[in-house]
């Protein structure tokens, strides 16, 4: 197995026994040491609890296959946080039910809540609106979590 797979098998086999899902991996030098920067996510939302267990089972894996990551390194494991951009059909399928803002190409935002999402267009409930608003996904510039209040 690449070195890359087998790290990524030990990260989502920590993800599944922590009950969470992998929202985003990457991998960077700081410094000196390496960074590996995990977000994690679940439908009721991340606790630090949940951090914390994917945190120790993937550094107890880690410590177990020394070779994957040469050299010292920080693990960092938190949740996307709100004002992290959707970009990919996960996170959007991720976060149906929720008011999400789009940024359209065009420039204007349109806030609603996400009923439906796939590779080419996602469907929202508009505020005020009578019907359902589809948007393509060619003409998203940004879209996130829109927190009600």
């Amino acid at each position: 197995m690449v070195v890359q797979e087998k790290l990524n098998a030990l990260i989502n086999e920590a993800c599944k026994g922590a009950g969470v899902s992998l929202v985003e991996c990457d991998m960077f030098q700081a410094g000196k040491r390496k960074t590996l920067r995990i977000y994690i996510d679940k439908p009721e939302g991340v606790t630090i609890d949940d951090c914390s267990n994917v945190s120790h089972a993937l550094s107890d894996a880690l410590d177990a296959e020394p070779d994957l990551i040469a050299g010292a390194y920080t693990l960092e494991v938190s949740s996307p946080g709100l004002d992290r951009p959707l970009k990919s059909v996960a996170d959007f399928i991720r976060n149906k039910g929720r008011f999400i803002r789009v940024t359209r190409a065009s420039g204007k935002p349109v806030t609603g809540k996400l009923l439906e999402a796939d590779e080419n267009s996602l469907t929202l409930t508009v505020k005020g609106n009578a019907g359902n608003v589809t948007i393509p996904r060619a003409d998203v510039l940004v879209a996130k979590v829109d927190v009600q209040i």
